[in-house]
């Protein structure tokens, strides 16, 4: 019904920190060769691209319409409750997931540089 919101709404604040981080030169700065800094547009795209997916699908399955008030699940109070309920239960754990698989990502990218490094340190 609405598991999207949750996501959506991740990505925008990602983008939101990112970009007054950017405009900041001093955060900026100490934030330069930061691994997760450095790989917070890949957590976007993936916070973005996996949006796009479920509302595509929302859309398909007429649970997203284009008039107001957008949702149909907002007809009723009932099925607004359910809604919000999804967008806390499976929305936020949709979140939870996307999130820690990146700072896995982010981790091993990190332990395989420093393998390699070392493996480079090694060969001199």
């Amino acid at each position: 019904m609405g598991c999207f919101v949750a996501p959506v709404t991740e990505a925008v604040l990602t983008t939101v920190v990112r970009k007054s981080i950017d405009l900041s030169p001093k955060m900026k700065g100490k934030l330069e060769h930061n691994m997760f800094y450095q790989e917070l547009p890949k957590l976007e795209k993936l916070l973005y691209a996996g949006s796009a997916l479920l509302v595509f699908e929302h859309i398909y399955h007429g649970e997203v319409v284009p008039w107001y008030p957008f949702f149909t699940s907002m007809y009723s109070v009932e099925e607004t409750a359910a809604m919000v309920q999804e967008i806390l239960t499976t929305g936020i754990l949709m979140c939870f997931l996307v999130t820690s698989a990146w700072i896995c990502f982010v981790l091993c990218k990190k332990y395989m540089l420093k393998l390699k490094e070392h493996a480079h340190d090694s060969m001199v």
